[in-house]
């Protein structure tokens, strides 16, 4: 056995060394025939050349690296085509070159190159505008037969290492730029074309199939084993489907690429399974990936793309994706999108014709998704025209109304605690900020058996029914009914023109309401007489997953448009104001309300009026002229709290009051009237009057007129005009005839403190001259003792009247 081992020893020594004297050998060969070798080499090259330079500085020899053959090492080789001095891009410019040789070929003296390795450099196949290419230098592989000499093989194999790969073909507007770190490739020729293996990690610095578009997957690494064919009786260059790592996302890809007949087609096939939207949106070129920024994918989705073009100048290749996913989470600049599943595709050839972002499409199938807790749905959504994007779709949506409140936020206009919402709507328009198409949405919205608050008012609502038909660009409500606590109310109306100003000049839009009730209690109302109160207006990246565009739009709307409304109510009620027969048309700004034209049954009689009032929350400001015709002049004071006066109220006054008025004045916000706050002119006619226990006459009785009625005094008629100022009742001389006493009355009547009331009183008694005309009348009145009183404040607050009149006798005017 000892024996055995020391002669296989002895032998694989020998072997070992007769190997290392067979390479030292060839390295004094090669050294020895350097100059030769190279020779063989170049002119072995430059068979493959045409009209080309190869330039090689040096080379030497390089045995370990290929065992058992021999390589050696080629420095600083270039190849430069004819024209290399004007486009200044050489074929090839590497800092060395390892060439791969057959060692028994080298034996027999002849050159057998099995494989070349480039290293450290680049790799340029330019061509120009007018279709020069500095790659048409190269020769085709031909097998030469030399007579005693063999065949010469192909070159078989290759290999790159770290070596930039630039297709740049200006005629066409193509660039093809690779970054390879490292790519190992194999040939095999057949009949009929041949068969390239490579593996290779590189990165991708432009895969741009026109130039003026940009390029898919730039600046991504990738990492394959890939396969190319070449069949040259077709002249097509084929990449069946296979696996690739983008980025180290898992894809499949293939591709065709025909070099036959004009036009010369291509064809890139990619699939992508669970791939994340943003790298799939930075695969494709820029303005589509800026097309796409502002829509956000959290979960993976599936996508499929093909690329077809054909090479030739200008030719902007047709671009097709397709997509699903399920239960995503899909957010854009103005809506959120949770529980999404849908497919979708994109194609920049939406009509037969030109690949351009004018006619792109993105078309989005089968959605269904909640959108801030509101379930929709859509069967298809087009995005098309992606220069000026357009979206029409058909949207669907069946919810209870309290999965709006999600969709406002905390600070919404409505909060809904019932109620359910069905929609219908088709929608075609713009979704950029700044576009100018026309909006248009079709459809209907009708909610049923709401409940719900107006926060701005804190208005509550319910028994809510309304039917909403957008018919283009105008929107008609029909057959609204709401309930309060106290009042029942009908509506319909209509804005026009609110597809296109929603968003763009809310303050243009024009709400036409109809009103009609059968009973309305204002009171509950009384939020109106205030400023509204405004939401809280905060960032849209801190409300982004909590209030909608639209939904916060609709404030915006409700304080900004001009609401006109017409109303007829059979009953109204307010405080202790009760109306029958209301009829109105006022219109609603921001700050003001404007009562165009308001009559009404009151009181026995009839009140026109119309005015406005502007809205500053605590105090607001009114101006309004009235028309006050036939009414109980009790029931007026109680209706209108006494209008503020302290003396004279509704148990002291009787009678049929008509008068005319322009006043202005305040109403607080809780509805009442603001004290001293009224200025302008009354005049008013009074019939059929009394006086019931007037303390201020009573008191005059008690004084001079003991044996007469002064509890209840009556009179036919009284007529003046007044000057409101405030505090103060300004009263022009005026007389009264009544049942108990004349008197003649001129001065101030302070609402608090102020008043100066001159009184002229005759002691004749009135029932002596009843037999008496008008004339007779007028003529005996002052006969006899004539008492000249001064009403005026005492220090309790109330009215004293004393004796004493004025220097100067007053004016006297006539009833």
């Amino acid at each position: 056995m000892q024996k055995w081992l020391r002669i296989t020893l002895i032998v694989s020594g020998s072997l070992i060394g007769l190997l290392i004297l067979l390479w030292l050998g060839l390295a004094w060969h090669i050294r020895h025939n350097k100059d030769q070798i190279l020779r063989q080499i170049s002119d072995r090259l430059n068979d493959r050349l045409h009209g080309g330079e190869l330039l090689i500085k040096d080379m030497e020899p390089s045995l370990v690296r290929s065992f058992p053959n021999v390589s050696v090492a080629l420095e600083g080789v270039s190849v430069k085509d004819s024209l290399w001095n004007i486009h200044h891009h050489p074929l090839v410019d590497v800092a060395r070159i390892f060439v791969k040789i057959n060692t028994f070929s080298l034996l027999k003296k002849q050159l057998d190159i099995k494989q070349i390795s480039l290293e450290e450099g680049n790799i340029y196949l330019f061509t120009d505008s007018t279709g020069y290419s500095n790659a048409g230098m190269l020769k085709k592989n031909t097998k030469v037969k030399a007579e005693g000499k063999g065949m010469a093989a192909d070159i078989t194999r290759f290999q790159l290492n770290n070596v930039n790969l630039v297709i740049d073909n200006q005629q066409k507007h193509k660039l093809f730029s690779f970054a390879i770190r490292d790519l190992r490739g194999n040939f095999r020729n057949h009949d009929s074309g041949w068969v390239c293996n490579m593996r290779t990690a590189l990165q991708v610095a432009s895969l741009a199939f026109n130039t003026e578009r940009g390029s898919f997957l730039k600046d991504k690494s990738l990492q394959t084993d890939l396969e190319i064919t070449y069949n040259r009786n077709k002249k097509l260059l084929e990449i069946p489907q296979q696996v690739l790592y983008v980025a180290d996302q898992k894809i499949t890809a293939g591709a065709s690429f025909s070099f036959g007949d004009q036009p010369r087609s291509f064809t890139v096939h990619i699939i992508a399974e669970q791939i994340p939207f943003r790298l799939a949106s930075s695969m494709l070129t820029p303005k589509i990936t800026a097309k796409l920024d502002s829509i956000n994918l959290d979960n993976p989705l599936d996508a499929d793309c093909v690329i077809k073009g054909v090479m030739q100048p200008g030719d902007q290749p047709g671009v097709n994706v397709s997509w699903k996913t399920e239960n995503n989470h899909v957010t854009t600049k103005g809506m959120e999108l949770q529980e999404c599943s849908f497919t979708g595709r994109f194609s920049n050839e939406w009509q037969p014709g030109e690949h351009t972002d004018e006619n792109s499409v993105v078309s989005i199938y089968g959605l269904k998704a909640r959108t801030y807790g509101i379930p929709v749905a859509a069967d298809t959504i087009d995005i098309t025209n992606l220069r000026h994007p357009t979206l029409a779709g058909y949207f669907k949506a069946d919810f209870p109304l309290t999965d709006l409140n999600n969709a406002q936020g905390e600070d919404g206009v409505f909060k809904f605690t019932g109620g359910t919402a069905k929609a219908g709507l088709y929608y075609k328009g713009g979704i950029t900020a700044g576009d100018t198409i026309i909006p248009y949405l079709k459809g209907q919205i009708q909610l049923k058996d709401g409940a719900m608050e107006y926060t701005p008012r804190n208005l509550q609502f319910n028994a809510c029914n309304a039917l909403m038909n957008f018919n283009g660009r105008d929107l008609s409500m029909e057959n609204i009914s709401i309930r309060t606590q106290k009042s029942s109310l009908q509506m319909e109306g209509s804005v026009r023109n609110i597809a296109t100003l929603y968003f763009s000049a809310p303050e243009k839009l024009e709400l036409d309401w109809k009103v009609s009730s059968t009973g309305i209690d204002l009171n509950e109302f009384k939020a109106f007489l205030g400023k509204r109160r405004q939401s809280k207006r905060t960032s849209i990246a801190a409300n982004r997953r909590k209030i909608s565009r639209i939904a916060s739009q609709l404030d915006v709307m409700l304080s900004s448009c001009i609401i006109n409304i017409s109303v007829q109510v059979d009953k109204l009620t307010y405080g202790n104001f009760l109306a029958q027969q209301v009829k109105a048309d006022l219109s609603m700004k921001e700050s003001n309300i404007n009562l165009r034209q308001v009559s009404l049954a009151h009181a026995g009689g009839s009140i026109n009026m119309s005015g406005v009032m502007t809205q500053d929350g605590i105090n607001n400001r009114f101006k309004i002229n009235t028309g006050i015709r036939n009414v109980h002049v009790d029931q007026l004071f109680h209706a209108f709290n006494n209008f503020g006066m302290q003396s004279l109220s509704s148990k002291n006054l009787r009678g049929i009051f008509s008068a005319t008025a322009a006043i202005s004045g305040n109403i607080l916000d809780n509805g009442k009237m603001s004290p001293q706050s009224m200025y302008g002119t009354l005049s008013f006619d009074l019939r059929q009057g009394a006086l019931v226990h007037f303390e201020p006459l009573e008191d005059i009785g008690n004084l001079v007129f003991r044996r007469r009625n002064l509890d209840n005094i009556t009179f036919d008629n009284v007529k003046n005009t007044l000057t409101l100022q405030g505090n103060k009742i300004i009263v022009p001389p005026m007389q009264i005839n009544s049942s108990a006493l004349y008197m003649d009355i001129s001065g101030v009547y302070a609402m608090t403190k102020g008043t100066d009331m001159y009184i002229t009183v005759p002691l004749r008694n009135p029932k002596k001259d009843e037999d008496l005309n008008k004339e007779e009348r007028k003529l005996r009145r002052k006969k006899g003792i004539v008492l000249h009183l001064h009403a005026m404040d005492g220090e309790d607050g109330k009215v004293k009247i004393k004796l004493g009149g004025k220097k100067d006798k007053p004016e006297e005017a006539e009833l």
